[in-house]
């Protein structure tokens, strides 16, 4: 069976027993749930460490590093030797609003 399904039906199971037996007692039964999660945190934390590091291991060996290819590598090249600079903006000059105001004025 998988780590993670494990890991989690355990920290289910453990927040299940909290539960039940604090419902035994004369709590509310939303208060039996809130003390329930914070007693099946602590247990889970202690007793499933090394279920815990076995999920971890599994999860990082299955992300794994990316593979490269061909096309990929091509295409970061030329996006890096592309030229990517913005034009400058230039300040507008007096005589440059003058002609436009004329070539605006002609319309």
């Amino acid at each position: 069976m998988k780590a993670w399904l494990v890991y989690t039906l355990a920290r289910l199971g453990i927040f299940a027993a909290a539960v039940a037996l604090l419902l035994l007692t004369p709590m509310p039964w939303y208060w039996a749930v809130i003390v329930g999660a914070l007693v099946g945190l602590l247990v889970s934390y202690i007793a499933l460490g090394k279920l815990r590091e076995q999920v971890t291991t599994s999860l990082a060996n299955r992300r794994g590093k990316p593979e490269r290819d061909a096309d990929t590598d091509f295409e970061d090249d030329f996006v890096d030797t592309a030229d990517t600079e913005a034009p400058v903006a230039r300040p507008v000059s007096d005589a440059d609003r003058h002609v436009a105001r004329r070539e605006h004025d002609e319309d």
